[in-house]
């Protein structure tokens, strides 16, 4: 506005045409507050260009062409030196404003893409760990209780009796003394020899019992799979199955379970041969737990 008000009295001729089929014809050239305004020498208004609208042509050291966004052909030609220089202040503040406006929208864009890669890179790594974080073991267990319910049933049920727990129980207290990690639920018709799910729950299948000639191979994977329930790995593969939009409704509430997906991530690897240590369990024990599918 400060420079329109500095150019408001000015005044010049020039000459205007309407288009291409039409000559030129001199008019007088005044500012109004937000356009140039074409009028003849009665002070007739012929026609008005908004400021904003006005683009050079053409310039030499005598005179400078004008038009509008239109593309008809009007034009201006004016040879007054300050009318030149006040249109072309509006014209370079324009173009000024226009790129200024370009650049945020460029820096707005970078920062939309770079938060984007972010989101998709860290973001999906983060509301994991902040999954893992937030389950305890009691939650833990009863994510997979449903599963364990329902594989169980599939394959033929599980071998339990007093005497079974009983040897199980003496077993996992000699593996793990201050405190029991580990559970071992002896299933019949398991078709893997065993999983290893969250809350250190170990399905073994009797057709594992039934291949070992003591109980060594099965103190061993015990052993083996006991780090793993202490750092809550499959806890961790449980996540890792599923997808973010799945974690962020599970932490939200919306979902209050987390399903398995793929139960051969939960397969135990081959034990490694370990040497011939002392029996923990008698014969008599260790056969009551080798046959604990054939009652």
């Amino acid at each position: 506005m400060t420079a329109i008000k500095k150019y408001a009295r000015l005044e010049a001729t020039g000459l205007w045409r309407d288009s291409e089929n039409f000559d030129f014809i001199e008019v007088l050239i005044s500012f109004g507050k937000t356009s140039i305004i074409l009028s003849d020498y009665k002070d007739k208004p012929l026609t008005h260009w908004s400021l904003t609208a006005i683009k050079l042509v053409s310039r030499d050291q005598n005179e400078a062409t004008f038009s509008t966004d239109s593309d008809d052909g009007e034009c201006l030609l004016i040879k007054d030196a300050d009318m030149i220089e006040s249109l072309l202040l509006f014209i370079n503040k324009d173009e000024q404003k226009s790129n200024t406006t370009k650049i945020k929208f460029y820096i707005c864009f970078f920062i939309l893409i770079v938060s984007s890669i972010a989101l998709i890179v860290y973001f999906p790594s983060k509301i994991k760990v902040l999954t893992a974080s937030v389950i305890s073991n009691e939650i833990e267990q009863q994510l997979i209780e449903p599963f364990v319910d329902k594989h169980v049933s599939s394959s033929g049920g599980s071998c339990s009796s007093l005497e079974i727990e009983t040897i199980k129980q003496r077993i996992l207290t000699l593996i793990e003394k201050d405190k029991q990690t580990l559970s071992v639920i002896i299933i019949r018709d398991q078709k893997m020899n065993a999983l290893h799910l969250p809350n250190g729950v170990i399905l073994i299948s009797s057709a594992f019992l039934n291949n070992a000639t003591n109980e060594f191979k099965l103190v061993a994977l015990l052993e083996q799979e006991l780090p793993s329930a202490i750092n809550r790995q499959p806890l961790n593969i449980l996540i890792n199955q599923q997808t973010t939009i799945e974690l962020i409704r599970f932490l939200l509430g919306f979902d209050t379970q987390l399903h398995i997906k793929e139960i051969n991530d939960f397969l135990t690897p081959a034990t490694k041969p370990t040497l011939k240590k002392q029996n923990l369990l008698d014969d008599f024990s260790w056969v009551t737990l080798q046959n604990a599918c054939l009652n």
